[in-house]
């Protein structure tokens, strides 16, 4: 485990102190739920009823039952962003102190609702803007002066960015890499693509 995708802050804590503490015959039922709609972010996993009846079934506070849900779902959130391997979300989960069996029962869940989950992220866009178009150069420079034996090799990429809710192009980057720093980005692309196709 070499990244900590969970960071142990005072909320965090006082929501792993809730999960620990939820009833065991209930908490699949909660989990399934919220695994469903984590791609969901126009609407939460549960009615206003439901959540009512939820706070009474679990006794918890409207607080803390909010607090339960996030966390919940932000778990799995990470899991999704890092393509996490049941093994791999089961060791982060005892890392930060979720007792075995309710670690076991979110790995469960995962292994279940994972590959869907993935999926349906990749189709919503959490932020404001998203790519819209790509469009490079790739650029040779000769040696000068006493360099002149050399060459440089430069990629630029300019990026286009539009406005989930308008659609227009809002933002333009420019991106520009040398020989070196183009291979490292390639290979964390290949990275992060091996990661997502290992839930496929």
């Amino acid at each position: 485990m070499t990244t900590k995708v969970f960071n142990e802050t005072p909320r965090f804590c006082e929501a792993v102190e809730l999960i620990n503490g939820l009833n065991a015959a209930r908490f699949p039922k909660l989990l399934n739920r919220v695994a469903q709609n984590v791609h969901n972010k126009d609407s939460r996993a549960f009615s206003s009823e439901e959540e009512e009846k939820l706070q009474s079934a679990l006794d918890l506070t409207p607080n803390n039952l909010n607090l339960l849900l996030e966390t919940l779902e932000f778990i799995f959130q990470q899991a999704a962003y890092y393509a996490m391997k049941p093994a791999v979300l089961h060791e982060h989960l005892q890392s930060v102190n979720v007792e075995s069996d309710r670690s076991e029962a979110i790995v469960k869940t995962w292994m279940a609702h994972g590959k869907s989950t993935v999926e349906k992220l990749k189709k919503h866009s959490f932020a404001p803007q998203q790519l819209d178009s790509v469009a490079w150069s790739f650029n040779l420079q000769l040696g000068q002066n006493s360099k002149s034996n050399m060459k440089e090799t430069n990629a630029v990429f300019h990026l286009n960015l539009s406005n989930n809710n308008t659609q227009s192009v809002t933002d333009k980057i420019v991106l520009q890499f040398n020989h070196k720093e183009l291979l490292e980005f390639h290979e964390k692309l290949e990275t992060i693509q091996s990661q997502l196709d290992s839930l496929s």
